[in-house]
């Protein structure tokens, strides 16, 4: 008698499993919004026409935001009690993990973005533009889809969010693969810790990226994978 194969379980499936289907849901908008409050601060500390006051006023919401993210990490970890406090982060500067704003190089690759959230869009494709790479943005995995086939030849990776209408970022990934099997394709979440044993390889990933991310693990996975 032949067994079914068991299905891999992708961050959101656990996650769900762990905590419920809308405390999951939940989790993962709020996770939108510290994206968009984090990545909007950071780039915001570099920029040179705000007075010092400003930026200091600046990294102190982007600290608050790091600091409401650990709050909310060990929430969908199985058997780990609810944090009483925020855990220290080492307080990386922005304008360091950013550096000076660099002219997109022409021959540079380009790094196709799909997220269906326009303020995380925004966020994470103005970071990619400040360290120099070209970007190609698409609202859903549907449009996402088109634009790789339309520009197959440009495209260095691909940073996709999971949940999105029309197609999600696992099946976004799956069709690329099946495409071409070499693409870099990254799975952005809200549902993950980067540090639990979901391995991307499973899923033929080059990588998973948790949301909120900051401007400097953005920049250490596509320098990594693009230079």
């Amino acid at each position: 008698m032949m067994t079914k194969e068991t299905p891999k379980m992708t961050p959101r499936d656990r996650d769900e499993a762990v905590v419920g289907k809308l405390t999951a849901g939940v989790l993962h908008e709020f996770r939108n919004l510290l994206q968009g409050i984090i990545g909007l601060a950071e780039m915001l500390e570099t920029d040179e026409a705000l007075p010092e006051k400003s930026k200091i006023g600046i990294k102190a919401i982007r600290r608050l935001g790091q600091n409401a993210t650990s709050l909310i990490q060990d929430f969908g970890v199985p058997g780990k009690p609810r944090p009483s406090a925020p855990r220290e982060k080492e307080d990386i500067d922005a304008a360091e993990s950013l550096g000076e704003k660099e002219p997109p190089e022409e021959e540079r690759l380009a790094v196709l973005v799909a997220e269906d959230d326009p303020m995380v869009l925004n966020v994470v494709t103005g970071m990619l533009k400040h360290l120099g790479y070209t970007t190609l943005e698409a609202k859903n995995g549907e449009e996402a889809f088109e634009l790789y086939n339309e520009n197959i030849n440009r495209i260095g990776m691909v940073i996709s969010d999971m949940v999105m209408p029309k197609m999600g970022g696992m099946d976004l990934a799956e069709e690329i693969l099946s495409k071409n099997p070499d693409e870099k394709v990254v799975v952005m979440t809200g549902y993950l810790r980067e540090d639990l044993e979901i391995d991307p390889d499973d899923f033929g990933l080059a990588g998973w990226l948790e949301k909120p991310m900051t401007a400097e693990r953005l920049k250490q996975l596509v320098q990594s994978i693009m230079g």
